[in-house]
């Protein structure tokens, strides 16, 4: 890093940097929404390593820097479970429903179709909302860190 960021550009690169985990979440969402067994996790730790360095690479810091504000194997360990247990939930709650609604009504006989759809379509809005939140998290290290290298707060915007 060649010396400290103001608030503003600091501001400015967090506003970008939230816009590419965004995209990337999108990108994590697509995968998990596909029927291919244990592609959402190879996506979304793929997806993790990308935003992580991109993130770094916007703010201008390397990964070293910020690492003692983070815990990698707690973030990598959130990505997977959060892919395998999203997938699980959704599996198990689209069921009990499905069960519960059969139950009621016997006449409805082959419109449970729908089930894998809304299945693997719960499993991408949790894989998307999940991604998203390691991003910004690690986005919110990034502002911290360099907020804290201003030693002197009114760092002369310029």
């Amino acid at each position: 890093m060649t010396g400290p960021l103001t608030n503003t550009q600091i501001d400015e690169r967090e506003k970008e940097a939230r816009e590419l985990v965004k995209s990337k979440a999108g990108k994590s969402a697509l995968a998990a929404a596909l029927p291919i067994p244990l592609l959402d996790i190879g996506t979304d730790m793929k997806l993790m390593n990308e935003i992580t360095g991109d993130i770094e690479d916007i703010f201008g810091i390397t990964h070293d820097e910020v690492s003692k504000y983070t815990d990698d194997m707690k973030t990598r360990a959130a990505v997977m479970i959060s892919s395998a247990g999203g997938e699980f939930v959704a599996r198990k709650t689209i069921g009990y429903a499905v069960n519960k609604i059969g139950k009621k009504n016997k006449k409805a006989e082959g419109r449970f179709g729908v089930v894998p759809l809304v299945t693997q379509g719960s499993t991408a809005l949790i894989s998307y909302f999940l991604m998203k939140k390691l991003g910004y998290d690690h986005i919110d290290k990034c502002v911290e860190y360099l907020r804290s290298k201003n030693i002197d707060s009114s760092v002369h915007e310029s």
